[in-house]
């Protein structure tokens, strides 16, 4: 059987040093060399991700974003790109008001992708993401919302203080067709509300992907709370042993740490059985 191995980043395949261990990137270049399927899912950008992946073998179609959109990793390609309807878009237009909460805004225009944002509406946790990312070709400053009128928006995310997003958060889970996911800032107090139409998952694009490569089995690992659905995917899914207990009692195995290289020395294991 032809197995598809995907892998969420940040707590699992990446250290705290947000990169792959030399060890892992060694082993990593060497099985997709002769054939492994791998590849990595995550809440990140196509530009974050590259960059924290620096080094691997990015052949096949990279999932981006919690799901939202799959990318040709060689060539940077949009393949997938789940973006919101314009029902959709008007309801979130609406809520934003009432709440006065002003989200980055994720899209493409074209091929273009843009991070846009309203100047001088920004939270301090904003302007602490926007601070980290200066000179990213991606970032959009606007006057108005309405300016991205016309973008495939995908994705919104809201920073800010937990008393102010809990309202947002509380409709947005409320709504038929849209979904967040809401958790603290890894290091800060803040929250990251993070919106996408309700079809959006790392588990469906994920499918995509063992679709597009005529994959077989679906192996999969991860850490956090955004994996459930890519966990429920899978034919086989792995929680790091510093993973979400939630995760876990859904794994079917435990496996090391993600500072001790747990994924790439699991497949060592079980090299035999994914080529």
């Amino acid at each position: 059987m032809k197995s598809l191995l995907i892998s969420d980043l940040d707590g699992t395949l990446l250290t705290s040093k947000e990169c792959i261990s030399g060890y892992s990137l060694e082993r990593l270049n060497e099985w997709i060399d002769k054939g492994l399927l791998f590849t990595y899912a995550t809440a990140r950008s196509f530009n974050s991700a590259a960059k924290a992946c620096w080094g691997l073998r990015q052949i096949y179609p990279v999932i981006l974003y919690n799901g939202a959109v799959i990318i040709e990793a060689k060539s940077g390609r949009m393949l997938c790109n789940n973006h919101f309807n314009a029902g959709q878009l008007a309801f979130l237009k609406d809520l934003f008001a009432r709440h006065d909460v002003w989200p980055l805004a994720y899209s493409f225009c074209g091929e273009k992708e843009r991070v846009s944002w309203v100047e001088g509406k920004e939270s301090e946790g904003v302007l602490r993401y926007l601070r980290r990312r200066q000179g990213d070709p991606r970032l959009n400053p606007i006057r108005v919302r309405e300016e991205v009128a016309g973008d495939d928006i995908f994705y919104f995310n809201c920073i800010g203080r937990k008393e102010d997003l809990d309202a947002l958060r509380k409709e947005v889970d409320e709504s038929f067709d849209i979904k967040c996911i809401y958790e603290q800032e890894t290091y800060q107090t803040d929250y990251w509300c993070e919106i996408m139409p309700r079809t959006t998952s790392k588990g469906a694009a994920a499918r995509n992907v063992k679709d597009m490569l005529g994959a077989d089995r679906l192996v999969v690992f991860g850490d956090g709370a955004n994996d459930i659905d890519l966990f429920a995917a899978a034919d086989a899914c792995y929680a790091v042993r510093n993973a979400d207990e939630k995760l876990k009692e859904r794994a079917t195995g435990v496996i090391g740490y993600c500072e001790e290289d747990g994924v790439v020395k699991f497949i060592a294991e079980h090299l035999e059985e994914y080529r």
